[in-house]
């Protein structure tokens, strides 16, 4: 019970929190999105279909995924942006299937890279390589303009600890 209680609150912080990290960029707006994952069997033995709901409770192992689109609501090619979010308290980072200009943090955001060549320091011993566990921010910069009027939206998934 006290599991499911733990889950709801960080439910309610997730949802509230996620808009105040993904901040406005210059004429653009940038909102996010949290969903949990849900599985069903597919038809072939082995393959499984994945469908995205909102959330009501979540627990521990749950796979939510956080996505964030930007609107340019300006006149002009907006150019130049980078979309970093920090990865929710309650969550562990999970992966992403939007890896073009994508790098990530282990350190809270002050550096980025690719997450196979990021080293964790470790107390009295040689540093080791980072993993998805460790990493806590998320970023994008984007190489290709976002037109006038026009969104973009990329995805990162997350686990409930």
């Amino acid at each position: 019970m006290m599991g499911k209680f733990r889950a709801a609150i960080l439910m309610a912080a997730l949802v509230t929190a996620m808009p105040f990290a993904a901040a406005q960029q210059g004429n653009g707006g940038l909102t996010s999105k949290v969903e949990l994952e849900k599985a069903t069997p597919g038809t072939n033995r082995n393959a499984e279909l994945y469908s995205y709901v909102e959330p009501k409770v979540v627990v521990p192992g749950d796979r939510l995924r956080i996505t964030l689109t930007f609107t340019n609501n300006g006149t002009a090619p907006a150019t130049g942006l980078n979309i970093t979010n920090p990865i929710p308290e309650g969550l562990y980072f999970n992966g992403t299937s939007d890896t073009t200009d994508f790098t990530v943090s282990v350190d809270g955001g002050k550096s980025f890279g690719p997450l196979a060549s990021l080293m964790v320091p470790v107390e009295n011993a040689a540093p080791r390589a980072a993993t998805l566990s460790d990493v806590t921010h998320v970023r994008w910069l984007w190489s290709h303009p976002v037109a006038p009027q026009q969104s973009r939206s990329v995805a990162f998934f997350g686990l409930v600890k």
